[in-house]
């Protein structure tokens, strides 16, 4: 029988520039406390799992996420990776949608159109993204164990799609992800297969009811 490797991507809870709309990429915005009521819930979905190790993006909404779900598993250490923090995007961070739209509607219409092609000023190309969000990953599969949990960003892991499952970068930008949500990959040595993407059905539950739903 084949080995079977699992990695759980997590978008670390919500920020207060998420609520806004506003563009975070590498600034280091910490979480709301709605984030972190999010990473609470998802705590306590992923209380029964378990994770041979554990890695976040380096990014403070990223590593406390991470802090608040493994809060209760022991021995579990996080490490943290440069190379999972979200993309840049440039001169775009910290500006609104609707501030970056009134800055420049043409090109951020092409921008949303089709973000993998088009950059933000200064910011990083989504094909520069893949590339070391796909090296981290390896790195991650190269330590070992049965269950990775890795919680990162929004374009960190829609890179990650396009790096381990082959969805186009272009397809990548319509998958949803939403914050505290999960998306899983599984591998084995014949193949890479996406098992479900953007579950977060446990931000819909009560405080103490969310670790009723299991992880699949």
């Amino acid at each position: 029988m084949t080995a079977k490797r699992r990695i759980l991507l997590v978008r670390h809870g919500e920020t207060e520039w998420n609520s806004a709309f506003r563009f975070q990429g590498r600034t280091d915005v910490p979480l709301s406390d709605n984030g972190r009521a999010q990473a609470s819930l998802l705590a306590e979905r992923l209380a029964d799992c378990c994770f041979d190790r554990v890695f976040s993006s380096p990014l403070s909404r990223a590593c406390e996420t991470a802090r608040i779900v493994i809060k209760g598993h022991q021995g579990v250490e996080l490490t943290t990776l440069d190379k999972l923090s979200e993309m840049s995007f440039g001169e775009w961070e910290s500006l609104t949608i609707s501030e970056v739209r009134e800055k420049d509607p043409g090109f951020f219409a092409s921008w949303r159109e089709n973000p993998s092609e088009m950059t933000a000023p200064g910011g990083e190309p989504f094909e520069g993204l893949i590339a070391r969000v796909g090296s981290a990953i390896e790195g991650i599969l190269a330590s070992g164990g049965e269950t990775a949990l890795v919680v990162c960003h929004g374009g960190t892991i829609r890179a990650a799609l396009s790096a381990l499952v082959g969805v186009s970068p272009q397809a990548a930008w319509k998958f949803r992800v939403d914050n505290c949500s999960i998306t899983a990959i599984d591998i084995t040595e014949e193949r890479t297969t996406l098992r479900y993407a953007n579950d977060a059905v446990h931000l819909k539950m009560k405080p103490g009811e969310a670790g009723r739903v299991p992880v699949m």
